[in-house]
């Protein structure tokens, strides 16, 4: 009977304690205000390196040289997007799930953009590549954008502090230059 006691305690603390680990179910443990800054940060980032690309290639950079840039940049920042788990809010998972869709949506445009400059197609012109990347380019900023209101609609919390965050506001004037 002691025994059976003793067991008992054990099984209450373990999961006493494993009920204290967690918290909510985001796992990041990022509140809404880091989440938002390393989110929005990124994306500026991202998106400041896109149309400096976008530029070089009107002012005479070989469009390959730009879509590498284009590449390697998006995908650092769809990394950085992956690797920020769900802001501790009670929207937390849904915001993962939209930051993590934008990720996959941003892979598939890079590897169009690559399928275009790596094509053996001899009827694929240089200008038909060029038309292809400066397309996925437009498509990614233009998702990043809508990625970003969404984020901010659908996560209050979320919402609230991107729109305190100052690294949303440099977003928000970026995206609007790379529109214009």
């Amino acid at each position: 009977m002691r025994r059976i006691r003793l067991s008992a305690a054990v099984l209450v603390g373990a999961t006493a304690l494993l009920a204290g680990c967690g918290g909510s179910d985001s796992g990041s443990g990022k509140s809404a205000d880091e989440w938002a800054s390393a989110y929005c940060s990124d994306a500026n980032s991202w998106v400041t390196s896109l149309d400096d690309a976008r530029a070089s290639v009107k002012s005479g950079t070989a469009p390959d040289e730009a879509a590498q840039t284009v590449t390697d940049e998006t995908n650092s920042f769809i990394e950085s997007v992956n690797g920020l788990g769900a802001p501790d809010t009670p929207d937390g998972s849904t915001s993962e799930a939209t930051a993590k869709s934008l990720a996959n949506t941003l892979s598939g445009r890079v590897a169009r953009v690559s399928a275009a400059l790596d094509t053996n197609n001899p009827d694929v012109t240089l200008a038909q590549q060029t038309t292809i990347v400066r397309t996925q380019v437009e498509a990614s900023l233009n998702d990043v954008k809508t990625t970003t209101a969404k984020l901010g609609e659908d996560d209050a919390e979320l919402g609230t502090a991107m729109a305190a965050s100052s690294d949303c506001t440099s977003l928000a004037a970026a995206l609007a230059k790379a529109s214009a």
